[in-house]
């Protein structure tokens, strides 16, 4: 498939000028699994659009990563976005989970696109206002959520997305994506085998329920 097949299939965009202009401009890319698309202190140069796979997005401290957000077919960067209308860099990186399918936007022509047709701008507006939902729904978790609860509800979301059972994740990077202390997580992991909901392998979850 090429990018108008790709327009077509997932009728992002209404105006038909803005399709011409995306089908001359951008650029239809397969990506591998666990690929790096982003990283810190980059100028963005192009704009992903996701139309098939997963992306994550996450911020590195040290040995550490803060995971920020997932971005999923019809979706974009929201950061990739305002660090292309600034020409500034990123401080965030991105990388695929699985094997993916991107449009790149050239992102400067996304500030003009997003001032000259309605859906483009409507675009980018639910971008935020989804990111925003994103961000309370992880202040909520944090907030009142027990971990086991977070830790059963993050492995669910991963095995959605990897389409397997089986999550090949150590204990650190489990924690690192959560914001929690390793020996917690290991400690609440175990606690999930003993009530029969995970079974623990070496650098391995596998989600029994």
């Amino acid at each position: 498939m090429d990018v108008e097949d790709w327009l077509t299939r997932l009728s992002l965009f209404k105006e038909d000028a803005l399709r011409r202009e995306i089908i001359d401009k951008a650029q239809l890319v397969e990506i591998p699994a666990h690929t790096t698309i982003l990283r810190e202190g980059q100028y963005v140069k192009t704009i992903p659009l996701v139309v098939e796979g997963v992306v994550k997005v996450f911020r590195e401290e040290g040995q550490r990563e803060q995971l920020l957000y997932y971005i999923y077919p019809n979706e974009s960067c929201i950061i990739s976005i305002h660090c292309g209308f600034n020409n500034s860099k990123s401080h965030v990186k991105a990388i695929t989970e699985r094997q993916s399918t991107l449009i790149l936007i050239p992102s400067f022509e996304s500030a003009t696109w997003q001032k000259k047709y309605p859906s483009f701008n409507l675009f980018v507006l639910n971008l935020y206002q989804k990111r925003f939902d994103d961000l309370l729904e992880a202040y909520d978790a944090l907030a009142f959520q027990r971990l086991d609860a977070r830790i059963l509800s993050h492995l669910e979301m991963k095995r959605d997305i990897l389409k397997i059972s089986s999550i090949r994740i150590t204990h650190k990077a489990l924690a690192d994506e959560l914001g929690a202390a390793r020996e917690s997580v290991s400690r609440t992991l175990k606690k999930l085998e003993s009530e029969g909901k995970v079974q623990l392998q070496h650098g391995l979850i596998v989600l029994l329920g």
